[in-house]
């Protein structure tokens, strides 16, 4: 075969094997529902939903393929997240997060890769973007690590963790940049402090390390992963592995928002459909009613719309071998928190609707509506933030 042939092949292959997954993902829908609660109760991940993501596939879905991975294009870690987060937000989250870690591993070098899934292709990488305090001191051959990162969801079921650091420490040359270092996560101690009202069963809980040595190879530089070939992309060479880890951030937070916000209103047009108020009025025949269930549903599919346009953009700037522009980049983090900002809306809009009875917290919709507002509370979908910034852009003073 060509290579044109090749390519035709294997886009098919990967175009079956989305499909796959998605409609995989659409049919655990129902039983994340009905888990909801006693993952919400647990604060993380139920060990029966780990297990079907890992069959799934889920985890997996950007690990390369020499490893044993899909390799599929980025965002099919969004998509899953919105289609799981009808059913189950915190679920949705995990499914993503813990997906998009398999992509930065795989643009590290190939000896870290082999260090990972070498031994266990199924080997999990959990992350902290948040160090809490921590020290840093510059040793022959590598750095030592002492302190607290904040916020690694899913890490209870994970192997491996990255914690991002500023390089500049006691001895330490690399400049202003910010590191990733990956470590054992047997070599951490992960402390439960995740108590939260939104996106509760995600078990974002705190990694500690002391004196923890890391070496050269498992570090890797920020300005490495600007959209230009990483240690890992020769021996990955699918231009996923060259995309811009922090320009496309947002896209791996998204997903929850979009799939919660959309399963509040689905839920809430069934409550509503037979429901009558205490002077016998049927709700879905009142114009208020109509008019808040529409606007809802007119916001999920206009923010889902948006994200996934920019996705498809974003995937024939790889297609072409291309680095989206600052401009493009700027754009879709604008983009997400946006549309971060219409699911907000909607969630918000048919709420009330459920009177007394939403107050409840086991209530489908309440669930829906704090987990949306958590997604959106998280600096990289904050429209105040993400706004200026396309704008300063786009108006040419940054």
């Amino acid at each position: 075969m060509n290579d044109k042939t090749d390519g035709a092949a294997r886009t098919h292959e990967k175009d079956a094997a989305r499909a796959d997954m998605l409609a995989k993902a659409r049919a655990l829908v129902p039983k994340l529902g009905e888990r909801a609660r006693a993952t919400e109760t647990l604060r993380r991940i139920p060990d029966e939903t780990v297990r079907d993501f890992r069959e799934a596939g889920f985890y997996r879905a950007l690990q390369p393929a020499r490893y044993g991975g899909p390799e599929l294009d980025y965002g099919i870690q969004v998509e899953l997240a919105a289609e799981l987060a009808r059913g189950c937000a915190s679920s949705g989250w995990d499914a993503c997060v813990t997906a998009c870690h398999a992509w930065l591993i795989a643009m590290y070098p190939p000896e870290v890769q082999d260090e990972v899934w070498g031994e266990d292709p199924e080997a999990m990488i959990g992350t902290s973007f948040l160090p809490l305090e921590h020290e840093v001191l510059l040793e022959a051959g590598g750095v030592r690590l002492s302190g607290r990162w904040g916020f690694s969801s899913g890490i209870d079921h994970c192997d491996w963790v990255v914690l991002i650091f500023s390089a500049e420490g006691k001895g330490v040359d690399h400049g202003p940049d910010q590191l990733f270092a990956l470590a054992p996560l047997a070599e951490c101690a992960v402390e439960d402090r995740w108590h939260a009202t939104g996106l509760s069963g995600t078990g974002s809980n705190d990694i500690v390390v002391k004196d923890l040595f890391i070496p050269e190879h498992r570090l890797l530089a920020n300005k490495q992963l600007q959209g230009q070939p990483t240690p890992g992309s020769a021996h990955n060479p699918a231009f996923l592995y060259r995309l811009p880890l922090m320009g496309l951030f947002s896209f791996n937070l998204i997903g929850p928002a979009l799939g919660a916000a959309r399963g509040a209103v689905d839920t809430m047009i069934e409550v509503i459909r037979d429901r009558r108020s205490a002077a016998e009025v049927r709700l879905a025949e009142q114009p208020g009613v109509q008019s808040r269930i529409a606007e809802a549903r007119s916001a999920v599919d206009a923010a889902s719309l948006l994200v996934m346009r920019n996705l498809a953009e974003i995937n024939r700037f790889a297609e072409a071998g291309e680095t989206p522009d600052r401009l493009t980049l700027g754009r879709c983090r604008g983009d997400n928190s946006y549309a971060a900002m219409l699911c907000v809306q909607a969630v918000d809009k048919i709420y009330p609707l459920l009177g007394g009875r939403g107050l409840a917290d086991d209530d489908p919709v309440n669930r829906a509506w704090r987990d949306v507002h958590a997604v959106t509370h998280h600096a990289a979908l904050t429209w105040d933030i993400q706004g200026p910034l396309y704008g300063a852009v786009a108006l040419g003073v940054s």
